[in-house]
């Protein structure tokens, strides 16, 4: 009963408190109340009446035991509610509380927090430091180890090893090579180094004895150039080669391939550099453009050169001999070029390397060729005249030589079987006039010298015995038709069951 009356108390209070703040002193409410009151009075029954007097009884009673518990409802019942309004406005409430104790644990979380980023901040600079000081050292002996490699510090002195950079090598590549030689030892360093002075390219193709002592860039000099090769190859090109013999000769060699070769000696590609080549104007009509200015001597090359670099070093030794070298020569006062001397004959080089190549083809020796050169000089000169010589003989204008007749092949024996039968070669001096469209052969000096500088003769004919274990090959001169036959028959060169086929050949 107790804590049911203690629960009515406090919802008097909490009613008594409410309404007190709320309006308590609007008139209006107050005559509303009166007149809810008055009609409701008027519906009363009398047993409501005994009800209510009967409920009226409890509430006194009701409210005298909450005044004798509670010291505050006696000050209500007695007119001192001001105090006890007071009284509730001095006490804090629970939001206020709730608030004041919210700051206060802020204020310990934000002290707690920065004390905690201190101890934090503390630790990462000691973490800092601790990782710069061991990035350094890391880096320190990084530098040291690859500085001493840069300069072959702590490498093998007096050492040389051989090592080969493929074509094209990248500088990885070369890295490899050059780790796995032992030439160097801090790949990581190398590559550094050739990245910042811009020298990742241009390593050249071939194979180098290197000394392991060698700093950075002394190796990498070292590796860039063409003349420390070792894979050098020497190789002889002698007097009167075609360019398909040179081609097979460089291809045996290794030094590049001759369908490369052969493809570069008929192009338009040395024009420009090369002003003796750029002037030929009948390339339609010749097999091989170059022929006859690849300059025979004896050569270095290296394993798998660039051809195009194989097919200068000719050409530059051939303009170094013709247009640049000068010697002294019957007629001049003072030294000339060969050049110099055909121009004045009345000769090209163009025509004088032609010739050459013919003199150099059909001579049995140095003394023979200018003795020949006089005699194709001779029925050169017919030419003015429509073949025909001061004594009548005509037909002097085809020079007759067997060398032509199967050019470009070395002999008929190399035609292909599916053309030799019908093939006649466009440089054919039986068929054609005057000399050949281009040179059939690589003459030397001493050729095309003979062909600048000829013997005053009146030779129209020659022929040769053939060489023999015992004899040298001897040479026969005519200035006849019927002088020639009879040096062919002292010589050996026909038979009495061909002597009828020998007026159509004039030579050997």
């Amino acid at each position: 009963m107790s804590d049911e009356l203690e629960q009515k108390r406090q919802e008097k209070i909490a009613n008594f408190k409410v309404t007190f703040d709320d309006d308590i002193y609007d008139p209006a409410d107050i005559s509303e109340q009166k007149e809810i009151s008055s009609s409701s009075e008027t519906n009363i029954t009398e047993e409501d009446i005994s009800s209510d007097s009967s409920q009226q009884e409890n509430d006194v009673e009701f409210i005298m035991d909450i005044s004798r518990e509670n010291d505050d409802y006696d000050d209500i019942s007695s007119g001192n509610a001001s105090n006890v309004i007071e009284s509730f406005a001095d006490t804090p409430s629970e939001t206020d509380v709730d608030k004041a104790t919210l700051r206060k644990a802020q204020k310990a979380d934000k002290k707690r927090k920065k004390k905690k980023a201190k101890k934090n901040r503390i630790l990462f600079r000691v973490v800092w430091i601790v990782m710069i000081a061991l990035v350094g050292i890391v880096f320190g002996q990084y530098i040291m180890v690859g500085v001493n490699d840069l300069l072959a510090v702590g490498r093998e002195k007096e050492n040389s090893v051989s090592v080969t950079i493929p074509k094209d090598a990248s500088l990885d590549t070369v890295t490899d090579i050059l780790v796995k030689n032992k030439v160097i030892n801090n790949p990581g360093f190398f590559k550094l180094y050739a990245t910042l002075t811009r020298s990742t390219t241009g390593f050249t193709q071939g194979t180098f004895d290197v000394e392991t002592n060698k700093d950075y860039q002394a190796l990498i000099n070292y590796l860039q150039s063409n003349f420390n090769r070792t894979d050098v190859v020497t190789l002889r090109f002698t007097e009167g080669m075609t360019v398909q013999e040179y081609a097979e000769k460089l291809d045996t060699g290794k030094v590049c391939d001759k369908d490369d070769f052969l493809k570069l000696c008929n192009s338009n590609e040395f024009d420009k550099d090369y002003e003796f080549i750029g002037d030929i104007k009948n390339q339609d009509k010749r097999y091989y453009k170059l022929e006859g200015y690849l300059f025979p001597d004896t050569y270095d090359f290296f394993v798998g050169e660039d051809t195009d670099s194989v097919i200068r070093k000719f050409l530059a030794n051939y303009r170094r001999k013709i247009y640049l070298t000068k010697s002294r020569a019957d007629g001049f006062d003072k030294k000339v070029t060969i050049e110099e001397r055909a121009k004045k004959i009345g000769l090209t080089m163009e025509e004088a390397i032609n010739l050459a190549s013919l003199i150099q083809a059909e001579a049995a020796n140095t003394e023979d060729m200018y003795v020949i050169s006089s005699i194709l000089h001779n029925r050169l000169d017919t030419l003015e005249n429509g073949g025909r010589n001061s004594d009548g003989e005509a037909g002097l204008g085809y020079l007759q030589l067997d060398s032509t007749v199967y050019y470009p092949y070395p002999s008929e024996q190399d035609i292909p079987i599916n053309i030799r039968s019908t093939y006649v070669s466009n440089y054919s001096t039986y068929k054609y006039e005057g000399l050949p469209a281009g040179p059939i052969c690589n003459p030397g000096l001493e050729a095309i010298l003979a062909a600048v500088n000829p013997d005053k003769t009146d030779y129209y004919y020659f022929c040769h015995k053939a060489a023999t274990a015992d004899e040298p090959a001897v040479a026969y001169y005519a200035r006849t038709n019927s002088e020639h036959l009879a040096n062919q028959e002292e010589a050996g060169l026909f038979d009495d069951n061909n002597e009828d086929s020998q007026d159509e050949e004039n030579n050997e």
